[in-house]
């Protein structure tokens, strides 16, 4: 690892790394939104193997509770920051109960829908954070981000819409409204978690919310009344993978925000349904309308022009 990334993720806080380098914190948000990407892209394909196989309840209790493990030990050298910043643990808290009902939301959407349609969808949630900056930090909308904004609400729309051929109440797709919840829960998760990551570090704020999301999804899976797929020893690899590329995503995105600004970081991070839709099409074979192309590469350019116009 290099010297200066090392020394910011090690150091508790990581305020000084934003003053100790400013080309170096240009460099990291980028490369943390690509690995973020890339994470969630590769978790996003892999869950949906996993939902059809055990479930999406399953699959998001499983993957909190394997992905914790991934993040503890990293997490416990930063214990003592939880009594100099208390906020940040209750903060922490309520992140966790939001990534769990985002989590139902986004694999529940993989379960009844298409990849190839919950994912462009999904990743959205940057244009949710950015709206949230603008109303709470203050922060200025520039024509080009108006337009990035426009082109994603026009790409959820025609990316959501099925073929003619199909019936009316088969126009919006299954998974759509899944997406959609995800989309925002996500946006409000990624905004939020910069404040906390400044407090807590990098590894911390993800196990705190991997830990809280646990009893939320054990509650729900309990209460939910269905018929439950069995485990396999296959599902259990999967769901593995899963814990494994999506806590590796968190921890850059947290990492990402830490030392570099949200807009890029979760722009840049939210193109991983250009990852997921890929996976999707070489292996499952999955098939996109000529106005769902439309509507993906829309979401693309405006998250795009999200990220670099800012």
């Amino acid at each position: 690892m290099n010297h200066s990334i090392s020394w910011c993720v090690k150091d508790k806080t990581v305020q000084a790394c934003r003053k100790r380098n400013p080309i170096l914190n240009l460099s990291l948000s980028l490369a943390c939104g690509l690995l973020t990407a890339t994470g969630f892209g590769t978790a996003d394909f892999i869950a949906k193997l996993t939902t059809n196989k055990i479930g999406f309840l399953r699959t998001a209790l499983f993957m909190q509770v394997i992905g914790s493990f991934f993040v503890l030990p990293f997490a416990l050298e930063s214990t003592a920051l939880l009594v100099l910043h208390p906020w940040a643990l209750l903060g922490g808290v309520l992140l966790g109960v939001i990534n769990a009902f985002a989590t139902l939301s986004l694999y529940k959407g993989f379960e009844v829908g298409r990849l190839s349609i919950v994912s462009p969808i999904a990743s959205s949630c940057p244009v949710v954070s950015i709206l949230l900056a603008v109303l709470f930090l203050g922060e200025s909308v520039t024509d080009e981000r108006l337009l990035g904004i426009g082109l994603v609400i026009v790409g959820v729309i025609l990316v959501s819409l099925q073929t003619s051929q199909e019936s009316v109440s088969e126009k919006v797709n299954r998974g759509t409204m899944y997406a959609i919840i995800y989309m925002v829960l996500g946006g409000l998760l990624f905004f939020a978690l910069k404040p906390v990551s400044n407090a807590l570090g990098v590894f911390l704020p993800v196990l705190i919310m991997r830990w809280v999301s646990i009893p939320v999804l054990t509650v729900t899976f309990l209460a939910w009344k269905t018929n439950p797929k069995g485990p396999t020893a296959s599902a259990f690899w999967l769901v593995l993978s899963v814990a494994l590329f999506d806590t590796f995503a968190n921890v850059m995105y947290v990492l990402g925000v830490s030392v570099g600004t949200v807009s890029i970081v979760s722009t840049v991070g939210g193109m991983f349904s250009a990852v997921t839709v890929l996976l999707a099409r070489i292996v499952l074979k999955e098939r996109l309308s000529r106005h769902q192309i439309l509507g993906f590469a829309a979401i693309a350019a405006g998250v795009c022009a999200l990220g670099l116009f800012g």
